[in-house]
């Protein structure tokens, strides 16, 4: 994982469409030392919820979000922190150039409808 997926609901470019309780949940999640998942790994076959599995991975637009917003950045999630270390992902392939957005506020105006 290099970069965000196409459709990742952390970029800018992407018309998501997220209640906005979903979109705190999420922002809560992240910044709580909960995993985000990205939505192309996740298993929506038997609920819209989607389970986790053991191939999914964690959201690298996430990843480059929380590099932008909090202070230590991804880093600052203790699931994040497990990604790192098992090599999931790695700091040098931050792509910080990543069209994703630069505040809570602006994620949560711009996904939440």
């Amino acid at each position: 994982m290099k970069q965000p997926c196409a459709n990742c609901p952390f970029r800018k470019s992407i018309a998501y469409a997220l209640s906005p309780e979903k979109a705190h949940d999420i922002l809560q999640a992240i910044t709580h030392d909960k995993a985000f998942h990205c939505h192309k790994t996740v298993d929506y076959s038997e609920s819209h919820e989607g389970r986790v599995t053991v191939e999914s991975k964690l959201c690298f637009g996430a990843v480059l979000f929380l590099e932008n917003t909090v202070r230590g950045g991804c880093r600052s999630n203790v699931m994040f922190r497990f990604g790192l270390i098992s090599k999931e992902f790695e700091l040098n392939d931050l792509r910080k150039e990543e069209s994703v957005y630069q505040s809570f506020e602006e994620f949560l105006e711009e996904v939440s409808y």
